[in-house]
């Protein structure tokens, strides 16, 4: 297999040196999702003015719980701070404890019409902030950072010519190793920063900080494939940077002792072996997704509904997970503690069991080369009887969170599915109470804490009134041949009337969606939607 190196190093110069880290990884239909309440009254997914008014109110709900606010008298695009002698990074640790770790320093653009159009609070300090935590995930230590504003940001150097200078100075007076952008860069972008910060000083962007981690993170093999393709393929358009010391190959000599032209360049071989690497990558993938298919088909048989858990990294899901179903997955104070999906058994207050699944978190700028690698992956929540969104709500830019994560349900195609929002760790919350004041006007939506186990027994009872509100309602005639399916329907259904008659029982109910193909020959004419 052709070594695939992280993108940290893949940035490096060849010259570059080691990098040293720390103890481093329902069914969906065309239109709105709809289904009948037990009461009669449909239930459908909030519609989006109805999402974004939701967010608003969470944006002014968690404003106050911000613990740091951004300076508002420091200049923009300024790195004075960074020489004032009360550096913030700094100051946590003694000079030797720096010396451990690789060091960073963080660079970020604000757009005019960013600032214009800025989402529920979420700017360029909240931006940085969330790649300050991205590059300590990575086992790197932030020891300053700045930001410019600019319209449009250059497309040579990303930041203004100045800035590039005064990054540079300021990276060499800390001596950082590694600058860190606040974006995906383009090759161009990269090749010109690399120049201009010279060889001592690596350039990684948003995106490559990204699939590090995850490189660091995935543990089975589908994840490591789902990874590395998304690597390759974010390495393909930048390979220049690593091989322009290189000179074209010189060819051999003939049998006649003729000299033969140039060689093709080494680029231009290791690129040939990448895309063949991709195509094999791709191959192997489907052949996951098969087998997730055929998994999730399995399941279906087994006449459980699957509950899949959603939500921004390090909103609480896995300490959720463990919460609901008792297991012990682990759980770190960390963005992307865990990586790979994890299924797990649930019972029900009224006997009833469950599949819980939790996935992958989301971030703000998710990589759009990790969203296409991880489809295989993403695709468990498309057979969901219900989404679980979790919100960390003591965060101070929750609403923002909870808008980037419905984003990415719209782009995986599962918007459909009814989702239940649970807003997490209240415990942390300044005001506990206002926060349960405003769940109690809202539908679809359950506060909680998993850590002390505070609203989780409510939780358990909203979901199992969520997954029989999705059931489709039935009137059938089972033989007494197939009692296996009359237990079915009782074990997983909501049974309303039961009669026998000569030709079987005569059952009407509401059943979950994947137990109506078993059951659609056994209709009673007019007895199923």
């Amino acid at each position: 297999m052709w070594p695939i190196a992280s993108p940290l190093n893949a940035q490096c110069k060849a010259v570059g040196g080691t990098v040293q880290r720390g103890n481093l990884r329902v069914q969906r239909h065309s239109g709105i999702c709809c289904a009948k309440r037990r009461d009669g009254s449909e239930r459908t997914n909030p519609t989006t003015s109805s999402i974004n008014k939701d967010l608003r109110e969470l944006a002014a709900l968690v404003s106050a719980n911000a613990s740091e606010k951004p300076d508002e008298g420091k200049p923009s695009g300024t790195s004075s701070d960074f020489f004032s002698g009360k550096n913030e990074y700094l100051g946590e640790m003694d000079e030797e404890g720096v010396e451990d770790f690789e060091k960073a320093f963080l660079v970020g653009v604000e757009r005019k019409r960013d600032y214009v159009e800025r989402r529920y609070g979420y700017g360029i300090q909240e931006s940085l902030k969330e790649l300050e935590s991205l590059v300590k995930t990575a086992g790197l230590k932030v020891v300053g950072k700045t930001h410019q504003s600019l319209e449009p940001p250059s497309p040579a150097t990303y930041i203004g010519q100045g800035k590039v200078r005064e990054v540079s100075e300021t990276a060499n007076s800390l001596e950082v190793d590694t600058v860190v952008f606040d974006q995906e860069l383009s090759p161009i972008q990269l090749k010109n920063l690399d120049e201009s910060l010279g060889e001592d000083t690596r350039v990684c962007d948003r995106t490559a900080l990204t699939l590090d981690i995850f490189s660091q993170r995935a543990m089975t093999k589908e994840g490591k494939l789902q990874v590395e393709l998304a690597q390759v393929e974010y390495q393909l358009p930048r390979l220049t940077r690593m091989w322009n010391h290189l000179e074209r190959q010189a060819g051999g000599t003939g049998s006649q002792g003729a000299v033969k032209g140039m060689g093709e360049k080494q680029i231009e071989v290791d690129k040939r072996i990448l895309r063949k690497r991709v195509v094999t990558i791709k191959r192997e993938l489907e052949e996951v997704r098969n087998q997730r298919k055929q998994a999730r088909e399995r399941r279906a048989e087994n006449d459980m509904p699957v509950i899949a858990l959603a939500g921004y990294t390090n909103a609480g899901k896995s300490t959720l997970l463990n919460r609901l179903t008792n297991s012990e997955v682990l759980v770190e104070d960390k963005l992307f503690a865990t990586l790979d999906p994890t299924t797990r058994r649930l019972g029900l207050p009224s006997g009833k069991e469950a599949l819980v699944t939790d996935t992958v978190g989301f971030i703000q700028k998710l990589p759009t080369q990790l969203v296409a690698a991880f489809r295989a992956t993403l695709e468990e929540m498309q057979d969901a009887s219900l989404i679980l969104h979790v919100v960390d709500v003591s965060h101070a830019n929750a609403a923002a969170q909870a808008d980037a994560v419905i984003q990415v349900l719209k782009d995986i195609g599962v918007e459909d599915i009814p989702i239940l929002t649970v807003w997490n760790k209240l415990d942390q919350c300044e005001d506990p109470d206002a926060v349960r004041e405003m769940v109690m006007q809202r539908s679809d939506t359950v506060c909680i804490s998993a850590g002390t186990g505070e609203g989780v027994d409510e939780l358990l009872k909203t979901i199992e009134t969520a997954v029989e509100d999705s059931m489709i309602p039935v009137n059938i005639c089972i033989p007494y041949s197939c009692g296996d399916l009359v237990d079915s329907v009782h074990k997983h259904g909501v049974v309303k009337n039961l009669s026998y008659t000569e030709d079987g029982a005569v059952i009407e109910a509401s059943v979950p969606i994947y137990l109506t193909g078993k059951l659609k020959k056994y209709k009673i004419k007019g007895g199923m939607t």
